[in-house]
């Protein structure tokens, strides 16, 4: 058994400033490259979670009736992205940002869970229009801008697609393709959240929603009284009445506003969570069950201008403990698929009822 796995920051600043490493410390380029050692093994200490997101698809408009079918005709759409000119890539901002990310390649492989065929999808972006950015080499301490026309790429974002189909009484069907974002530690949660959406729904042609586990969604319903909710939204044109005369030469206005609430009742938190406000552009929802116990519901506009939820985040949702030693192999392929073949199992025997949704 181990003894000791933490190191604290007052251990730390001893062994830094010990009189026997003064002299040590006098090289500027050795105290960088002790500092960097000590971040990484702190961060190899930390107990590390793969999240994983999941999002479920609409009905698809084409019937299918075989799995194989299903991944054929998203390996097409993906194909024929991948031959696009690079001028045709999906690409996109944030709002009022420059930095701008471009979808440069979509691999895929066929895995079997079960008898059932899924699409593991490893999706290659970069990012242009880079500004106040620089790269300093560990070794030298050489710094180097990061130039507007540089690209910074990401080879590893997963999403594994799980075919659906459901047989109705009259003989037809209806499918379903259910993502599973693989949301490991080395990358945001929005970051991770944009690419993939984006894929799903503007290269895929996906509408898809956000899923919340069937038993957070039965405390959401069943409990009488919530401790505490948060309600955050971005409004446009909402300007101050000192100002209506300046109307006609806005082009656009934003605000925010956050409204706490305290023991809201939960006819209550059903009306903020399906409220469609005029002027708001975002919204979201953080209900707090108890200190440790929370979940955050993001609702954005669609193109028909309705607020609907794109992103769901559960303080216990699914997830994956990572261990130290996996952390140099999480992105390999097989590790991946093994990662989430078991929230694959977990998903389809606590969310079955998700299918007739």
């Amino acid at each position: 058994m181990q003894e000791n796995n933490c190191i604290s920051w007052k251990n730390v600043k001893n062994i830094c400033l010990s009189a026997e490493n003064i002299v040590l410390l006098q090289s500027e380029a050795f105290f960088r490259k002790q500092q960097t050692n000590l971040y990484l093994n702190l961060a190899i200490m930390a107990t590390l979670k793969i999240k994983v997101p999941i999002y479920i698809s609409s009905v698809l408009e084409e019937s299918f009736y075989s799995y194989p079918e299903m991944c054929q005709c998203i390996e097409h759409i993906i194909n024929a992205y991948n031959n696009r000119r690079s001028d045709e890539k999906l690409s996109f901002t944030q709002r009022a940002k420059l930095k701008q990310k471009v979808i440069k390649l979509i691999q895929f492989d066929r895995y079997n869970f079960g008898n059932t065929p899924a699409l593991l999808l490893r999706i290659e972006e970069y990012k242009k229009n880079n500004k106040d950015l620089y790269i300093e080499n560990s070794m030298t301490a050489e710094q180097r801008d990061i130039a507007l026309e540089d690209k910074i790429g990401s080879n590893y974002n997963y999403v594994l697609l799980y075919p659906l189909i459901r047989y109705l009484d009259n003989g037809n069907v209806e499918n379903r393709w259910v993502a599973f974002v693989y949301n490991d530690p080395s990358k945001e949660d929005v970051d991770i959240k944009t690419t993939t959406h984006s894929v799903l729904s503007k290269i895929l042609g996906l509408s898809v929603k956000a899923v919340m586990r069937e038993s957070t969604r039965n405390r959401l319903h069943r409990t009488p009284v919530i401790p505490k909710v948060v309600a955050n939204y971005v409004t446009v044109n909402n300007r101050p009445n000192d100002q209506v005369d300046l109307r006609q030469y806005e082009l656009s206005c934003k605000s925010t506003r956050k409204i706490t609430y305290q023991n809201l009742p939960q006819d209550e938190l059903m009306y903020l969570m399906n409220d469609q406000p005029e002027d708001v552009v975002s919204k979201k929802i953080t209900v707090q069950f108890n200190k440790n116990e929370n979940v955050k519901m993001t609702y954005e506009l669609n193109t028909e201008n309705i607020l609907i939820q794109t992103l769901i985040e559960e303080s216990n949702g699914y997830e994956i403990t990572l261990e130290p030693e996996d952390v140099a192999t999480m992105h390999e392929p097989i590790n991946v698929q093994q990662h989430l073949g078991d929230i694959i199992t977990r998903f389809l025997s606590n969310e079955v009822a998700l299918q007739n949704d």
